[in-house]
């Protein structure tokens, strides 16, 4: 073994050196410490001390002062609870002992000499007691410290402060050699090893002070070395590393899975990505065959790869399986030859979010959303394709069109969650009655289509099938479906085309569906009309209204009548408001047949707004002007639309503040037929109203089948006689006998009864004697525009 020379080691001459003022700094340092703690903690513990007795000096006082040995030993006990007070004795004024108390003894850990050379003997603490005013001495108390203890404490602190001085210097001289040695010697040191072994290729030119500073250390012995290596370091070991490195760090960071194969198709390289798509360690795949990763019976990875050329490229798409699930990839191999050895590189890409994004992509194209059914473009390419079979093999088809009766009212009412969800549970109810080769669309909101490629027909009733079907869809329709909290009822409107292909197309088929359903419509609802050609020609119009409705809204081209409502002396109680449409080409449009069309086309909000807003603000005015009596009030109908609208309430609380009208002016009417839609809610709404303090009046009571049912819940002011019963009211006993029990009913229920239609004298008489004394009708006055109702009834109420 060759001897260590000391001096040609600069790491080791600089450990030991930094070792040793590291543990001579720490004793002196702690000697210094030492002696500054003795003082310090003895000082420290007779203020601690007096601290404590200006604690209990005036309980003692007070225990002297009473002769109270039992507080005065409480005090003195208190004091033994610190370990370095070994006797606490106090004498009253005669210096007789009151009270007493140590420590019991205990062995010290120290011997006596140690104790009296870090302790002197002074070692207690004596104080007078006595009272301020009047100025009376009591007594003493005496405290004795253990003086054991307390060298034991001081003892035990200053070794503990130069244990932790030494370790700390010792662990900031290891950090300090350490950090040298890191820093300095050890990187010299690899570098010096790793370039000792290169053969001679060059000189190092270095500047003239580092021979001087570094002739016998590891830096000047690094020197000679570096001078013949320098040159092939400089070229090709960089060169080479930096090839080596790009090339792995483009394989590990590539995004796709990249495996490379002998030519018999096993696998000798992947990357991370490969490991990641397969769910196999690179152990676990160096050596296996390619094909037993793929899952697709219609693809053979060894004929693929046996018939590809040299050179040659190809893409497929097949199933790997990974984590026991087959995932949906494509595979870009390309077969090559690297120093006579063949060689392919597979680079395989995960496109299963891509495969998810196409299948989102023809849901969205062909399918709707909600109901999961096929959307309007799928079933208008399904139609066409349809047509041009018909027009080679020539048979009728069929299409059923229908949509849901005041869907909207639901929809705009209880939200479009509660609408979204009854029109599934109708798609659940109405899928199941279907033929199976039946096409079941959703073309709009709530407007569904069946088309029916083939359809069976029976001798003498050809439609007998697509009856039953349009039969059954209405029943499934009318039942009862429980949506969140509401029971619904709902009914359909059907329309039925048949067709053969031979001039129809797509768009003339459902536009003569679509016909067939406003029929449906006109004649009542809740049934199904097959296409006429006729029927062309109303759907027209029925657009034509529509049109003219929406601008005539925008224009505000409607106007408000009032008729008069009287009691039986002729008196004036109110009147009820009516809208008016004087179209420009047309004329005066009824009522009866402009409003069903606004509820269809969802315009009856906004229409029953307008009229409750105009006639607060015919009443704001008749009030400036003094012709109005706040005991009259203003009828205005609230289409079942409307009040189960969700800004209703608020609306209607705005427009009574706007206008400044007292709540009781108002009575709004309403039908009993909205109840049927959904009875809880709006049962709750009427309440709301009431408690504005408007007034509810049920109007054409008698017409539905629900009155008996809820009348007696109602929070209703008046009924309102349907004309209907009154016209007929003399010649007919049947109307008769239904206006009397009409009567009795509500005067039993402590309700007001108003019947409208009441032509004659003769009418009124009958009213009169059945005990009704409310009336409405062209007996009393005809409806006239605002300026002509004001000047004929209100002026004259008020003269």
């Amino acid at each position: 073994m060759k001897n260590f020379d000391f001096s040609q080691s600069l790491y080791l001459k600089q450990a030991v050196l930094t070792f040793l003022l590291a543990i001579f700094l720490s004793f002196v340092l702690s000697c210094l410490q030492f002696y500054q703690v003795l003082k310090y903690q003895k000082a420290q513990r007779i203020d601690e001390i007096n601290q404590l007795l200006d604690v209990i000096e005036e309980p003692l006082e007070q225990a002297l002062f009473r002769i109270d040995k039992v507080l005065a030993q409480k005090q003195v006990n208190s004091l033994l609870s610190r370990s370095d007070i070994s006797k606490v004795v106090i004498l009253d004024e005669n210096g007789a002992e009151f009270v007493a108390s140590s420590v019991p003894f205990v062995k010290p850990s120290l011997s006596q000499w140690l104790v009296d050379v870090l302790i002197d003997g002074k070692s207690g603490q004596a104080r007078r007691l006595e009272m301020a005013s009047p100025k009376l001495f009591l007594g003493s108390i005496n405290i004795q410290l253990d003086r054991s203890s307390l060298a034991h404490q001081i003892l035990t602190y200053s070794i503990s402060v130069f244990v932790q001085n030494l370790f700390k210097d010792l662990i900031l001289a290891f950090l300090i050699s350490l950090l040298f040695y890191y820093v300095v010697t050890r990187p010299v040191e690899q570098l010096t090893r790793a370039l000792s072994n290169i053969p001679d290729t060059g000189c190092l030119t270095l500047p003239k002070s580092f021979e001087k500073d570094h002739k016998y250390d590891e830096l000047g012995r690094l020197k000679g070395v570096f001078s013949k290596l320098w040159g092939r370091l400089s070229t090709a070991l960089a060169d080479v590393e930096r090839s080596n490195l790009h090339t792995k760090a483009m394989i590990d960071h590539a995004a796709d899975a990249i495996l490379l194969l002998d030519e018999k198709g096993c696998i000798t390289l992947s990357n991370p990505a490969a490991e990641r798509l397969t769910g196999q360690t690179s152990e676990q795949l160096i050596n296996t065959k390619v094909s037993s990763l793929y899952d697709d019976p219609w693809i053979s990875m060894s004929e693929i790869l046996a018939d590809m050329h040299l050179d040659q490229s190809i893409t497929i798409e097949t199933y790997f399986i990974s984590h026991g699930k087959r995932i949906p990839v494509e595979i870009r191999i390309a077969k090559y030859e690297i120093h006579r050895v063949v060689e392919i590189v597979l680079l395989v890409r995960d496109i299963t979010e891509r495969k998810s994004a196409e299948e989102r992509i023809n849901r969205l194209a062909f399918y709707d959303s909600l109901t999961r059914l096929p959307n309007r473009h799928f079933f208008v390419e399904r139609l066409n394709e349809l047509l041009d079979e018909l027009r080679i093999n020539r048979r009728q088809s069929a299409l059923i069109m229908f949509d849901l009766d005041r869907f909207k009212n639901i929809n705009d009412s209880l939200g479009h969650n509660v609408g979204d969800e009854l029109l599934c549970k109708v798609v659940g109810a109405i899928t199941p009655l279907l033929p199976e080769k039946a096409m079941f669309a959703r073309v709009g909101g709530d407007e569904f289509v069946v088309l029916l490629p083939e359809f069976s027909q029976e001798a003498g009733e050809p439609n007998r099938s697509l009856i039953e079907i349009s039969k059954d869809i209405l029943s499934r329709c009318n039942a009862v479906k429980k949506v969140g909290e509401h029971d619904l009822h709902v009914s359909a409107s059907i329309g039925i085309c048949l067709f053969d292909g031979s001039n129809e197309t797509s768009t003339s088929i459902l536009k003569q569906a679509d016909s067939a359903l406003y029929r449906a419509k006109e004649v009542g609802r809740n049934t199904y009309e097959f296409y006429k050609e006729d029927m062309q020609a109303i759907s027209d119009e029925y657009l034509k209204m529509e049109r003219a409705l929406f601008l005539a809204m925008e224009n505000e081209d409607f106007e408000l009548y009032y008729q008069p409502q009287n009691d039986a002396s002729g008196r004036l109680i109110g009147a009820e408001a009516l809208i008016r449409w004087n179209e420009t080409t047309q004329g005066f449009i009824s009522p009866a047949k402009f409003i069903p069309i606004a509820e269809e086309i969802g315009l009856i909000v906004e229409l029953g707004e307008w009229v409750l807003h105009q006639a607060l603000r015919d009443v704001s005015q008749w009030r400036a002007e003094g012709i109005w009596d706040d005991s009259l009030q203003v009828s205005v109908n609230v289409s079942p639309m409307q009040f189960q609208h969700a800004g209703f309430m608020q609306m209607l609380k705005s427009a009574i503040e706007t206008f400044n009208v007292p709540p009781h002016c108002l009575d709004l009417e309403i039908t009993e037929n909205m109840l049927l839609s959904d009875s809880e809610s709006s049962l709750d709404l009427m309440y709301q109203v009431r408690s504005l303090g408007v007034s509810l009046s049920i109007d054409d009571f008698g017409t539905g089948y629900s009155s008996l049912k809820y009348l007696k819940s109602l929070p209703i002011s008046r009924l309102k006689i349907d004309q209907s019963f009154v016209r007929d009211l003399l010649s007919d006993h049947s109307d008769e006998v239904i206006v009397l029990t009409i009567i009795a009913m509500a005067k039993a229920l402590n309700i007001d009864v108003l019947a409208e239609g009441v032509e004659t004298q003769a009418h009124q008489n009958r009213l009169t004697d059945m005990n009704c004394t409310l009336y409405q009708g062209y007996y009393f006055g005809k409806p006239s525009p605002a300026h002509l109702f004001s000047k004929a009834w209100l002026s004259v109420v008020n003269v």
